[in-house]
């Protein structure tokens, strides 16, 4: 199942952004994001033409760069102009510090590109023609390895879109995660992810989530999530089932707590440290009952009132 959003609003680009930085709660959810680290694929070679220079040379869509704003770790390239003092920067270069208290992780010090496209059409495009066997999503967050002694390259791409505000808070946690981590296995990547993009006063509470999940007749099973490695079996359920488990863990018992925050932890040395249900079973006997229950009790947050000029 793939998620395209709706195409262009009718906004300015200027009014677009300023909104998005207060927008309602109700417009969060990620929906289907991936952020997953993603590897360009090889380049394929094909047969020439009998007469090469009859035929169109085929141009690759760009990344934006006319302009570029610095905040924190990231950068923003866009083809538009960008406005510094709007809110949305400002709640993302929080982003770092909010992470670092929960997980207990050091500050990155990595730079992010973030590659913001005017409209879908043209992010799409250069997706497609970057990355052909990636599966449409809103948004991406990409580490390419520049060498074996030098840090990955953190790239974010995105559109100009109404889901900006969570697009961005989503893939961001994903960078801001492995620039310190030698690796994340999937599920905890995109759970991690889901409980981050929203904003700090939620408590990482995502109510299309949770709501989607008590619809659904949610039976949680850890043990094949954590089997799961590639971006195209992701789906809303796994989507959804991994944001809960990683809610459940930091935001239950101080016990849960620790389970995931040693397991981070470990991650930051080790990149292949085993499955983390067995530690959890450690803890709690019946995990998926416990999580059910977890749901059960939560509460989905308040939404907050627009400010003027959002819509």
């Amino acid at each position: 199942m793939t998620d395209r959003v709706p195409g262009r609003t009718d906004w300015s680009r200027r009014q677009m952004l300023h909104a998005l930085g207060a927008l309602s709660l109700a417009s969060l959810g990620c929906g289907l994001l991936p952020g997953r680290t993603a590897k360009a694929p090889a380049h394929s070679t094909a047969e020439p033409a009998s007469n090469p220079s009859a035929l169109p040379i085929p141009t690759t869509p760009k990344k934006p760069g006319k302009y570029f704003h610095r905040v924190s770790q990231y950068v923003f390239y866009s083809d538009f102009p960008l406005e510094p003092t709007d809110p949305l920067f400002a709640e993302l270069e929080g982003l770092p510090d909010q992470i670092q208290a929960e997980l207990k992780l050091p500050t990155g010090t990595s730079i992010i590109q973030v590659f913001l496209f005017e409209d879908q059409e043209k992010y799409e495009a250069y997706i497609q023609a970057r990355y052909p066997k990636l599966p449409v999503r809103r948004a991406y967050f990409f580490a390419e390895q520049r060498g074996s002694s030098l840090p990955d390259d953190l790239t974010v791409c995105t559109w100009l879109g109404k889901h900006l505000r969570t697009d961005l808070r989503h893939e961001l946690t994903h960078a801001l995660l492995h620039g310190v981590l030698k690796a994340v296995p999937l599920w905890l990547d995109e759970g991690i992810a889901g409980v981050f993009e929203q904003p700090a006063h939620q408590a990482g509470v995502n109510t299309q989530h949770l709501e989607a999940l008590r619809k659904s007749g949610f039976a949680p099973n850890l043990a094949r999530l954590e089997k799961l490695g590639q971006v195209h079996q992701m789906e809303k359920p796994e989507y959804q089932e991994a944001w809960a488990w990683v809610h459940f863990l930091l935001h239950s018992t101080p016990a849960n707590g620790k389970v995931i925050r040693d397991y981070i932890q470990t991650l930051r040395t080790n990149p292949n440290p085993g499955p983390l249900l067995p530690k959890l079973e450690a803890v709690v006997p019946d995990p998926n009952r416990v999580l059910t229950e977890h749901l059960t009790k939560l509460e989905a947050p308040r939404l907050a009132v627009p400010v003027a000029g959002a819509r």
